[in-house]
């Protein structure tokens, strides 16, 4: 009896010496952790992780089992997130520090890139007990303009889903994807209703030139000729270089829908919030693409709220902006105020091509010659390509290189190709196969 005892005592002696030898090192614990998440493997979480464990993120502190656990990351798991480990050290007391980024779906239309994060992940007889998690990239502006957006829209438009923000079951989270997806799915310009206002800045880039005709080119198409827009000339910022004056292109694109802002804005903001006012009187909204800074488009919704004083500038005025540079060189507080005061949207850059937009600078680019067949539009971009090289780099203006390598630069277009969801267009070839026929 005595000799068998002894004998268990041994084997349990060695089994748990095994055990201990066994335990995985801190750093590699903390990777199989970000494995688990990205291949939603929860059988590992008995192996990984205490009968109960902590997260803390910002203000807010949760205890979880293993059950409630599974659950939370069943919700995540939903939006497809991808992690990607940068850099692990162990620190003391048992701490491991790892910086990662996350993407998924709902990240992805929230904060627009990757959140970048350092986690603090505790790690006590070999299992993760704590995970701290305090952000490194996170753009709490645009978090909070989009997660706005979709609470306003699905409030108005699809009030059955309201409790989708805080259902974190896998049942909550489809019903957060189908949010985003109605949200963005949902009609942009409405074609019967809206005014369409492009804001060109015309320095000192020659490229508004181009892209004048190209909008002329687009609203001459049947399925656009009927759209209500109007465009606005000398719409510029701060920045220093000399005017490309398009007056005579603008004269005979557009003939009398066009306004002269150079010089004269604020007499310019008055003209055009008459004809805003007449779109939004009759419940239409208004959409700006900005072919430039947004200096005269908050002036014009300033204009608006002081004119309508029960409008609700967030719903009903939307900017579209495609370029960091034009942000760059718009007075700040203008800026900020059409960013809190519209719907506005950064969109991906028109001057590249595989980025979710059309990419519309082309050089060397000239089969346009070619492909346009109708009289006036060939004539406009006629005009508009012999401006260009008439102003291009000229007295300290922008060099433009796509125009100097006789192509084209039509990239603020991509902000209409947006709003009238023909993000598909892949480049000028594409366009011009399209809309110049």
């Amino acid at each position: 009896m005595n000799r068998t005892i002894i004998l268990l005592a041994l084997f349990a002696l060695g089994f748990t010496s095994c055990k201990q030898e066994e335990k995985i090192a801190p750093e590699e614990l903390a990777k199989q952790y970000f494995e688990m998440l990205n291949t939603s493997n929860y059988a590992q979480i008995p192996n990984l992780l205490a009968d109960s464990l902590v997260t803390e993120e910002g203000d807010y502190t949760s205890t979880y089992s293993h059950e409630d656990y599974e659950e939370l990351l069943n919700w995540d798991a939903v939006f497809d997130p991808t992690y990607e480990v940068l850099d692990i050290v162990q620190e003391e007391n048992g701490t491991v520090k790892a910086r990662a980024s996350k993407l998924d779906t709902r990240i992805q239309f929230l904060n627009e890139k990757p959140f970048v994060s350092d986690y603090y992940i505790t790690i006590a007889d070999g299992k993760i007990i704590k995970v701290r998690t305090e952000y490194v990239d996170f753009d709490d502006e645009t978090f909070g303009n989009n997660r706005t957006r979709l609470l306003t829209f699905i409030n108005e438009a699809h009030p059955e889903l309201n409790d989708f923000l805080n259902d974190q079951t896998e049942e909550g989270g489809k019903k957060y994807l189908k949010a985003l997806e109605l949200y963005q799915n949902r009609p942009r310009f409405d074609l019967g209703k809206d005014l369409l206002l492009m804001h060109f800045d015309c320095k000192t880039d020659v490229d508004d030139l181009h892209a004048a005709a190209g909008l002329l080119t687009l609203m001459s198409h049947p399925n656009f000729m009927h759209v209500n827009y109007h465009a606005v000339a000398g719409s510029y910022g701060i920045q220093d270089g000399l005017y490309v004056p398009p007056n005579d292109l603008f004269q005979k694109a557009f003939g009398t829908n066009w306004t002269d802002a150079h010089n004269r804005m604020e007499a310019a903001v008055e003209v055009v919030a008459k004809k805003a006012m007449t779109t939004l009187e009759a419940q239409g909204d208004i959409w700006i693409a900005e072919a430039g800074q947004s200096d005269f488009s908050a002036k014009l919704v300033k204009a608006l709220q002081t004119k309508l004083t029960e409008l609700e500038t967030r719903n009903r005025i939307h900017i579209v902006q495609h370029s960091d540079w034009n942000e760059e060189v718009t007075s700040p507080e203008l800026l900020d105020f059409a960013k809190q005061q519209t719907d506005y949207h950064k969109i991906p850059d028109g001057n590249a091509v595989g980025n979710g937009t059309p990419g519309f600078r082309t050089p060397g680019y000239t089969q346009w010659q070619e492909e346009l067949k109708d009289p006036k539009l060939k004539s406009v971009w006629e005009l508009a390509v012999k401006l260009s090289h008439q102003y291009n780099g000229k007295d300290w203006r922008y060099n433009n290189e796509a125009v100097s390598e006789d192509g084209l630069d039509f990239s603020d277009l991509s902000e209409v190709c947006w709003m009238l969801r023909l993000e598909d267009i892949k480049d000028t070839e594409e366009f011009f196969q399209r809309y110049a026929r």
